[in-house]
């Protein structure tokens, strides 16, 4: 039986103490030179924003009171403008990142470029754990070779080095291989990134949470970095290993994630410099009765608060744990990023 999500957001606590996430995407277009297996937007790889619009998208963070964006397609850095894009968020007083698959950067000369153009930040998508692997997963051959080329390159340039780690049917088995090849990387974050079956990612096989995060734990043992977190995970599943699960709520204060108030860019920015907190807090409920539901047997469960539950569509068998409900979101996170 299903009972409706709405209900586990009503007694969530806000956390006024730690410090609120204060970066957004800035979406650059869907173009992108990899077709990855399990991307959302694989209809859409060759659509390209206009180099206005994205100074459109920048003007309007920062009115919102941004100061740091993630630069993220589509893979942002094949955009014509790119360096433009740099320039101006530059000339606006941004911080730098940016999500790649690392085909760019494995040129010195383009990385430094990019460096003395502002970029400070490359989170990177490492979804094999070896050269046959990864090149099927992003279909494209020696995109291993050029991405661990790039990554070095970041890591000698003092780079913020980051790594999502996409875990679906092609990898969740080799995760353990995945840890040893990071390990060896100089890479300071590792998120896990359980696939959401949305778009035109829905016919991917779906696997379950109970195979997934047996793997993601075993990785987690292994790595040797400074941050890991596990994104849209229920807690049941990852008993043990809470402290890394970040959901809807927690992105609130994951200072390296998206703003989770801007992931649309629909917010009135009157409202938003009023009280940003609130509009975060009323953004991530809708976003997790948009997406996610319980069971009922998730009623009685300690996380039921702190948890997104399940995605829809995926009917799986839960594990509650019983106990005084936690209201808190970041009752496992508390000085997470104090590193």
């Amino acid at each position: 039986m299903e009972i409706k999500n709405f209900m586990s957001t009503l007694r969530i606590k806000k956390d006024l103490k730690e410090p609120l996430n204060n970066r957004a995407k800035l979406d650059t277009g869907t173009q992108c030179n990899y077709k990855c297996s399990f991307c959302y937007y694989r209809d859409r790889l060759e659509e390209v924003t206009s180099l206005e619009v994205i100074k459109d998208r920048i003007d309007y963070l920062i009115s919102m009171g941004i100061d740091e964006v993630d630069l993220s397609g589509g893979e942002s850095s094949i955009h014509k403008n790119w360096f433009d894009i740099l320039n101006y968020c530059n000339v606006r007083g941004l911080y730098i990142s940016t999500l790649s698959n690392g085909s760019m950067f494995c040129n010195e000369t383009f990385i430094l470029d990019s460096f003395h153009h502002g970029l400070r930040e490359i989170l990177f998508s490492v979804h094999g754990w070896d050269e046959e692997s990864h090149d099927m997963i992003v279909g494209r051959q020696g995109a291993f070779k050029k991405l661990v080329t790039a990554i070095k390159n970041a890591v000698r340039l003092r780079m913020i080095v980051r790594v999502n780690c996409t875990v679906t049917y092609d990898n969740y088995n080799n995760l353990d291989d995945f840890a040893e090849m990071i390990n060896g990387l100089g890479v300071f974050e590792v998120n896990f990134l359980t696939l959401n079956y949305w778009s035109d990612a829905s016919g991917m096989t779906k696997i379950d949470y109970n195979d997934i995060t047996d793997s993601i734990k075993r990785s987690i043992d292994i790595l040797n970095v400074g941050i890991i977190n596990v994104r849209y995970t229920p807690y049941c599943f990852m008993k043990g290993y809470e402290k890394y699960v970040c959901n809807i709520y927690q992105h609130i204060y994951d200072i390296y994630d998206w703003n989770v108030a801007l992931y649309d860019m629909d917010v009135d920015p009157i409202k938003y410099k009023e009280s940003p907190i609130d509009v975060m807090y009323d953004k991530a409920r809708q976003k997790r009765v948009h997406s996610y539901y319980k069971k009922d047997e998730c009623k009685k469960c300690k996380f039921y608060s702190i948890c997104d539950g399940l995605e829809n569509g995926m009917d799986v068998e839960v594990h509650p744990e019983y106990g005084e409900c936690i209201t808190e979101v970041n009752y496992y996170r508390k000085g997470w990023y104090d590193i």
